[in-house]
């Protein structure tokens, strides 16, 4: 059923970025229906983005996980398992809006960045060892979820 996601070729490369693309669209618009507020407001954190500016990141790190999985399937050698580990990272990313702002905790919220920082690096080490550019992509993850701390930290501190 899902076989034109592991297409070597432009159209699994579509496939692959589109799906990544509504996964990250779902979680955006759940979040727009449920606490619509979210998507507006800047918050009180300097440097905290809108809403909205954070679900169109958000967007931008599923294409790029999704690239990144096709990346692999073009490669001559057995790459299951790191796909693996990034759809295990992008499932892990369509949880980041309960854990960061569902539950209401910043505590939780922080826990569950540094998890996603922990999993992103195992991720990135592991893919690296394939590809390079798919390694890059996926850091993107990390790099924003480590802003993301930052701001709850800044938050923690007023």
């Amino acid at each position: 059923m899902w076989a034109f996601l592991d297409r070597p070729d432009k159209t699994g490369l579509i496939s692959n970025t589109i799906i990544a693309i509504l996964c990250a669209l779902a979680v955006n618009g759940f979040i727009a229906v449920v606490n619509p507020s979210e998507m507006a407001d800047p918050g009180s954190v300097h440097l905290q983005p809108p809403g909205y500016v954070i679900g169109v990141v958000w967007l931008v790190l599923f294409a790029a996980m999704g690239v990144a999985r096709w990346l692999l399937l073009i490669k001559p050698i057995d790459t299951i398992r790191a796909q693996r580990h990034i759809l295990f990272l992008l499932l892990f990313c369509l949880a980041y809006p309960v854990y960061a702002s569902g539950l209401k905790s910043e505590i939780i919220g922080l826990v569950g960045n540094l998890l996603t920082i922990v999993l992103s690096l195992f991720v990135v080490i592991r893919v690296s060892k394939i590809s390079r550019l798919a390694a890059g992509l996926v850091s993107l993850v990390m790099v924003w979820v480590s802003f993301a701390s930052f701001l709850v930290v800044e938050q923690l501190r007023q």
